[in-house]
């Protein structure tokens, strides 16, 4: 079950032979039906998990109900609440798949045992750390700078194949818009 995961961490770090066994064996397979919770609201995320396949959302509701998904993790890119995760606090947000989802995770113990001892996988994970930051400061700027339209028209070029993906609920609530005003950009486009 692992073998997708061992041949993914073998190509993005330089782990030798007997690390890259201790850091699989603490990676266990896990999977998600569609718009399952994984990480409840309210709750400590306790566990860092790799997408093999499928598409997982981070949702922060505000006060009157309204979603607003702040980050989306596809093939390839590892997902959690970040803040709750490191910092092992309760958190506001939720995980959820948003398709059915094959999953590897490691529970925060292990991650942590892992930083301590092997410096290659603690390298890997900062770059995952700065990766994600990085892509979560433009997301923000995008949000802070761009029309609706814009927004719309830039997710549209450059992640076309995600956004065919995504419920109009999820894409709109990704995008900061309401369904409706998605309605139209998309009506507009076709």
């Amino acid at each position: 079950m692992l073998d997708y995961f061992k041949k993914y961490i073998e190509k993005n770090t330089t782990l030798p032979k007997e690390h890259l066994d201790t850091v699989t064996n603490c990676f266990h397979y896990f999977e998600a039906t569609k718009n399952e919770i994984i990480i409840p609201q309210n709750k400590i995320s306790k566990k860092l998990f790799f997408v093999k396949k499928g598409c997982l959302r981070v949702v922060c509701t505000r006060e009157n109900g309204q979603e607003w998904t702040r980050q989306i993790a596809t093939e390839n890119d590892f997902i959690t609440i970040f803040p709750s995760f490191i910092e092992q606090n309760i958190s506001a947000s939720y995980l959820q798949a948003v398709e059915t989802s094959s999953l590897y995770y490691i529970s925060h113990k292990d991650f942590i045992q892992l930083n301590a001892t092997i410096p290659a996988w603690r390298l890997f994970y900062t770059r995952v750390l700065e990766t994600t930051y990085v892509n979560n400061i433009k997301r923000i700027e995008q949000l802070i700078t761009m029309s609706g339209k814009h927004l719309y028209d830039d997710f549209r070029s450059n992640q076309n194949e995600l956004m065919a993906r995504l419920p109009n609920k999820v894409l709109a609530s990704y995008l900061g818009l309401t369904q409706e005003t998605l309605s139209r950009l998309k009506a507009k486009k076709q």
